[in-house]
């Protein structure tokens, strides 16, 4: 069974399987140990909200998660919380009055947390989300947050999020014999998650600013992947015509990072030369601050806009959007990725514009 829910998705399974653990579109992944109701909002409640916590079946979930990898004998977890709804008490007092509970529990010892000290590199991590008066219970299953890409070391302003890029390159649907480009590349993370998906898809990517592209070549090659890096002016750059299958880019919103060169008053020129560069199964994955507004842009330039959705990043309103050249063979959301969205309205998490 799988029920949908605001930034949630869960699931049922006889046991994980390796495979859940290389999501690559989400931010984390957690085992559900059980949930308690009647939570109050003042700290006064919050003893009786670690003892009813304390009570879950916490051992029997462990074997969830050594079923993906090992575990110590000699326990080390941390407590981290998210509270919804105004109240009294903050998630330290949660976490670390929730965390001293559990070490019986949990046969390990409990590492605090505050605004200054953070658990450096905890074997497990217990995950309270509280709702209204519920509180959710879980483990991760992986020791750090799926988010966290290890190739990720070098980073710049405006760096994309790892999921969000991943979730770019899968809309743009690459397959073995063709070429993606990103002509705004910053550290490289679109690149790098679309050569990850192991598709076989020629990947190549660009910036401006030589210091990005220098973090972007050194995260490509922590990860393992061969993408074509370079220093280039999205504005001057030169495709040969019927060269590209897809561009899959994020271009700078005007805030962190802003427009240079040649496109720094505006992206219109650079979206009106695809048309030449795309062969006949072009199309552009696109996401981008609201504020550029892209699909309006991009459509007064002759390209198709097949889907356009918001979404929340960084604070902010942005839309991902799909088009091609009007000349091009029309390119829709993969079938697989638009049952889910399908799913997702029925479930009233999104509309069809958006959230």
């Amino acid at each position: 069974m799988i029920t949908m829910a605001a930034r949630e998705v869960s699931f049922e399974t006889e046991r994980p399987e390796p495979a859940a653990a290389r999501l690559k579109t989400v931010d984390d992944l957690f085992i559900q140990v059980g949930e308690v109701g009647g939570v109050g909002h003042t700290k006064a409640d919050l003893s009786p909200l670690a003892t009813q916590l304390a009570r879950l079946e916490w051992r029997s979930s462990i074997p969830a998660v050594t079923a993906l990898r090992e575990l110590p004998e000699a326990l080390r977890f941390d407590v981290v919380a998210s509270l919804e709804g105004r109240r009294t008490y903050n998630r330290f007092d949660v976490e670390n009055g929730t965390g001293r509970l559990l070490q019986d529990p949990l046969g390990g010892t409990h590492l605090p947390r505050t605004d200054s000290v953070r658990p450096k590199d905890p074997d497990l991590t217990v995950r309270l989300f509280l709702r209204g008066s519920t509180a959710v219970a879980a483990l991760r299953l992986g020791q750090r947050p799926l988010h966290r890409r290890g190739y990720k070391e070098e980073a710049g302003p405006g760096t994309l999020h790892p999921p969000v890029a991943a979730m770019l390159a899968m809309l743009a649907d690459l397959a073995a014999d063709q070429t993606m480009i990103d002509p705004f590349c910053g550290d490289g993370t679109i690149a790098i998650e679309a050569a990850l998906l192991g598709t076989g898809a020629d990947v190549s990517a660009s910036d401006i600013d030589a210091t990005r592209v220098g973090n972007a070549r050194r995260n490509a090659e922590r990860a393992g992947v061969r993408v074509r890096f370079s220093v280039t002016d999205a504005g001057k750059a030169a495709w040969a015509p019927g060269s590209v299958d897809a561009v899959v880019t994020n271009p700078p919103w005007n805030v962190a990072v802003s427009g240079s060169g040649e496109l720094r008053r505006s992206l219109d020129p650079f979206w009106a030369r695809l048309s030449d560069a795309f062969t006949a199964q072009g199309r552009i994955c696109a996401l981008g601050d609201a504020e550029l507004q892209i699909p309006a842009r991009i459509a007064s330039l002759g390209h198709v806009v097949t889907m356009s959705t918001q979404i929340r990043l960084a604070g902010r309103i942005s839309e991902v959007v799909l088009a091609h050249p009007a000349a091009a063979e029309p390119f829709h959301l993969p079938a697989n990725l638009a049952r889910w969205r399908a799913r997702a309205r029925r479930a009233g998490i999104v509309t069809e514009a958006g959230w």
